[in-house]
């Protein structure tokens, strides 16, 4: 037969493993919390990215819309040679095209 003694002991050692127990489940429980916010911040960071991520989209769409084609280049560049008279005033214009390019590049540049 179990003593008193014997049973006041397993109560004992019951109760140290239930503290044991109760301790390990707060702090799974803190755990899940701060995880749970972590989680909703990176969500939100996302919805975030992916919003901003829209936008360069339709910006980088709208750019690509209004700037010139090169086929567009190639006449105007055509059209423009026709009426040049120099090498020199040929290479004025083709100065003038490169700042024009330089120009559009950086605007583009800027946009993303």
């Amino acid at each position: 037969m179990v003593s008193e003694h014997q049973i006041i002991a397993l109560v004992e050692q019951l109760e140290h493993k239930i503290e044991l127990l109760k301790d390990t489940h707060e702090e799974a429980k803190q755990r899940i919390t701060a995880l749970e916010e972590e989680n909703a911040k990176l969500r939100n960071e996302l919805k975030e990215q992916q919003t901003k991520a829209r936008e360069l989209r339709k910006k980088q769409d709208n750019s690509e819309k209004n700037a010139p084609k090169s086929e567009d280049f190639g006449k105007l560049v055509q059209n423009n040679l026709s009426s040049t008279d120099t090498n020199a005033e040929l290479k004025r214009q083709l100065d003038e095209y490169i700042r024009e390019l330089e120009r559009c590049i950086a605007h583009l540049s800027s946009l993303s």
